[in-house]
């Protein structure tokens, strides 16, 4: 298996599985549980994790969000690995959003500080997502879809972005 997704053939928002696991090291689940975290079960989760956020993000931007770097060798001598970039603020959500999915779902032993940890990394990259879809952020390298309502008297104005997730 590899880090890139079965649905848009494109790498995943949070990186490698790798990447993932970096995170999960940094909470102290313990090399024990660490083993358990194989790539088919992150990129498992990576794979839901971006089509959650390619749904939330779907009314303000055209998704699937787009790499918008490359980086490698191939334009310059033609042959070599190229690393596509998403934008930073996507990358992370994602990949704390994953990384707390995998501790909530797949780890029912830890202890409760880590779990708290766990849940709140979770409900805090999805409201950085929501926020993404406000008309004052901007991602980068993305294509926002036009947005009528912003021309329209206070009256007519549909409610206001939500805060948090509901």
């Amino acid at each position: 298996m590899s880090d890139i997704s079965s649905v848009t053939g494109e790498p995943f928002y949070s990186g490698t599985w790798g990447d993932i696991q970096d995170v999960l090291r940094v909470l102290n689940i313990g090399e024990g549980k660490m083993a358990m975290v194989t790539q088919p079960m992150v990129n498992r989760y990576q794979e839901m994790i971006d089509r959650d956020i390619d749904a939330i993000l779907q009314d303000t931007y055209q998704t699937p969000i787009r790499a918008f770097n490359l980086i490698g060798l191939q334009g310059i001598q033609g042959a070599g690995p190229v690393t596509r970039v998403f934008p930073g603020d996507v990358r992370r959500a994602a990949r704390y959003w994953t990384a707390g999915q995998i501790l909530v779902n797949e780890f029912q032993q830890l202890e409760s500080n880590i779990t708290e940890q766990a849940t709140q990394m979770v409900s805090d990259a999805r409201m950085q997502v929501f926020a993404f879809s406000r008309p004052n952020h901007r991602i980068p390298g993305q294509r926002r879809k036009s947005n009528i309502s912003r021309t329209m008297p206070a009256g007519l104005q549909p409610s206001a972005f939500p805060e948090r997730p509901v």
